[in-house]
Formats: C-alpha cells, sequence, structure tokens
C-alpha cells in the first residue's frame, strides 16, 4: 500500500510537471527576436532574464486571441539560455529558451534609391545600402514597360538578370548596371527576410525610372539641363528673379532698357538709371556722335541725343559741333589756317589748361 501512494505521488508530480512545462513554448530567432505559443489566453507583459535574478521587459504584441507573443526585433540578441516570464494575474509558468544570436534584422535595414535610367542597352541604379549581410542578400525587382518582372535574390533570380554587377563606391554607395533590351520602368530594391507584406519594420523601395538620359542640354526639355556627372536630364532651379529660357535661368528683371542697371535686391528687381543715350539696344555714352534718324547728333549730359550744332553757333566741346568748337563757337576751320605762332600757343594753352 505504502509503496502505491509513492508510485501515485510521483505520477501526479510529473503529470503536474509536465501540464506547467507545456503551457509555454518559447523560440528565439537571429532577429533577435522571441516567439511564446501559449494554451490559454494571456494579456500581460512578458520578462525575460540571463542570470535568474535580473529581469527585464520584453516589448512585443500579443495576437488577437492571446495566445502568440511575438516580441520586437533586436531583443535577446546574446548566443544565451534565456529565461521568460509573464506577468499576468494567476499565471506564474516560466519557460527557457535558447536564442541563437542576433544576425540580422529587418529594423535595421536601411535602403535608398538615388537614380535609376537606361543609356546605350544598359539599365543602371544607384543606391545607398546599411545593415545587410551582404548586398547580393538582397533582392533586386525590375519592372518592364510591358509589365514582366525580373527578380535577382539569393532564393531566385531571373534569367534576364543573369549579366547583373553592382559596383561599391565607398560610404554605403553602389552603383548597379544591367545589359538588357529591355524597357525598365520600375525599379525595387528589398529583402527575402523583409519583403512579407505584414512585415512592420521594413518592406521595400522603389524608383520609376521615367529620367531621360543625355549627352548636351539640347536632349532635354527646356526647362532642364544635362548633369554631365551622371548625364540626366535635371529641372532647372532658379532663383526668384530669374526664369526658364532654353536650358537656363536668366535674369527676369529687365525693363528692355539699356541705360539701367537691372538687380535682383532682397527678392524683388530693381532698376537703377546709368549716364548714356540708348541706341539700337545699346547705351552710348556721354560725347559720342552717331548717326540718328539719320542726323548726326551728340549724347549729352542730359543722357539725350542732340543734332550736331552748325557753324556760328555756340558750343563747349568739338563733339557738339558739325565742324570745330573754337572759342567757344562751331567754326570751320581751315586746313594750314593757322599760323607756326598760334600753334604754339595752342599747344601750352592745352599743356598747362588755360
Amino acid at each position: 500500500m505504502k509503496k502505491l501512494v509513492i508510485i501515485l505521488m510521483i505520477y501526479l508530480i510529473f503529470v503536474l510537471s509536465a501540464t506547467t512545462s507545456s503551457a509555454l513554448v518559447a523560440k528565439c530567432d537571429d532577429s533577435g527576436a522571441v516567439t511564446i505559443r501559449s494554451e490559454q489566453n494571456i494579456d500581460g507583459k512578458v520578462y525575460a532574464t540571463k542570470d535568474r535574478k535580473t529581469w527585464f521587459e520584453v516589448p512585443g504584441e500579443w495576437n488577437e486571441d492571446l495566445t502568440i507573443f511575438k516580441s520586437e526585433d533586436m531583443i535577446l540578441n546574446d548566443n544565451f539560455n534565456y529565461r521568460l516570464k509573464i506577468d499576468y494575474p494567476g499565471f506564474n509558468d516560466v519557460v527557457d529558451t535558447y536564442c541563437p544570436g542576433y544576425k540580422f534584422s529587418c529594423k535595421e535595414l536601411n535602403i535608398s534609391i538615388n537614380t535609376c535610367y537606361k543609356r546605350a542597352g544598359v539599365f543602371s541604379a544607384g543606391f545607398n545600402s546599411v545593415n545587410h549581410n551582404g548586398i547580393y542578400d538582397l533582392k533586386y525587382i525590375f519592372e518592364t514597360d510591358k509589365g514582366r518582372l525580373f527578380v535577382h535574390s539569393p532564393s531566385i533570380y531571373s534569367k534576364e538578370t543573369e549579366d547583373m554587377v553592382i559596383g561599391y563606391l565607398g560610404d554605403n554607395n553602389y552603383f548597379l548596371n544591367l545589359k538588357t533590351n529591355f524597357e525598365i520602368i520600375k525599379f525595387s530594391i528589398t529583402h527575402d527576410k523583409c519583403s512579407r507584406k505584414n512585415d512592420k519594420y521594413y518592406r521595400y523601395v522603389e524608383m520609376y525610372c521615367n529620367k531621360s538620359s543625355c549627352i548636351a542640354d539640347k536632349d532635354c526639355e527646356v526647362s532642364e539641363y544635362c548633369d554631365n556627372r551622371d548625364f540626366l536630364c535635371k529641372p532647372l532651379k532658379c532663383s526668384i528673379c530669374e526664369k526658364i529660357s532654353e536650358h537656363e535661368c536668366i535674369p527676369k528683371c529687365d525693363d528692355n532698357k539699356p541705360c539701367t542697371d537691372d538687380e535682383c535686391f532682397e527678392g524683388e528687381c530693381k532698376f537703377t538709371a546709368i549716364d548714356g543715350c540708348e541706341l539700337n539696344d545699346s547705351c552710348i555714352p556721354h560725347g559720342y556722335v552717331k548717326l540718328v534718324n539719320d542726323i548726326s547728333s551728340f549724347c549729352n549730359s542730359s543722357n539725350e541725343w542732340v543734332p550736331q550744332k552748325k557753324d556760328n553757333e555756340t558750343c563747349n566741346y568739338d563733339y557738339e559741333c558739325l565742324n570745330d568748337c573754337i572759342d567757344n563757337v562751331c567754326v570751320k576751320q581751315e586746313k594750314g589756317a593757322k599760323g607756326i605762332i598760334q600753334r604754339i600757343i595752342d599747344f601750352f594753352t592745352s599743356l598747362f589748361g588755360f
């Protein structure tokens, strides 16, 4: 009888132990996350410990029926046997789980596409990528103008991507080239582990590759210019006082008057008059003689064209007269009329200013 009681007690202990250990099942993965499955509905916080003394909270979410808990990535990062417990009234179970250590998480993946285009039968794309296991571990997706998809990834790749080559430019920048006869209209980058629709950290980045390649400005729209660094047509960005004209920014502050300085000052056009007379879209300086409406005229100090004066009219400068200005009178001076004495007087007059 005593022996039977002992056997029954051992059996009960075994059953209770088995029931307790099966109440929770936990599994870690190399993203540093843990998944817990429970036989009953639980809505409590999850805690973990390494030394069985100090506990820390494991952030995450329970599913709708509160039987599956999925933690955030990068929480249980060490190659270690963690102990887990749930803070829930009337629930005291714990579970131990081995974690392989952190290797990769979509939470840390960071990719951006900078440019994509096709030129001379080669599709090219520049992109930046950090926190991945290897550049060829990423998934590259090409969409053609006919709706076809070509994929290149560790798990699957299309034969159309066999010639794909990726070069490293430094600072996590890469440049992809693919020889192809197809027109690629959209380019995407993702990761085999991060392309699921329900992934909360990262899915993919994409860019529509409708940018046109060029050799010179004439290959682009009039509102664009050809960037000779990557030979792509790019939109012009003009200042507030400029406008776009034939692939370049030109001043918008223009009053169409040649004798004004046109400038942009504090976001507004400012026009400043300068000395001179207007003639055929040019500004002629004071004292110059030109034919204006078939009349020989000079530009005076009031910025006006004035017909040259005839003989016997008063004057100050030679350019005011059709002939010469002598003693403030316009006269026609005969050649050789001045004697040697007068020439000497004129020389010293001009030399000393009297």
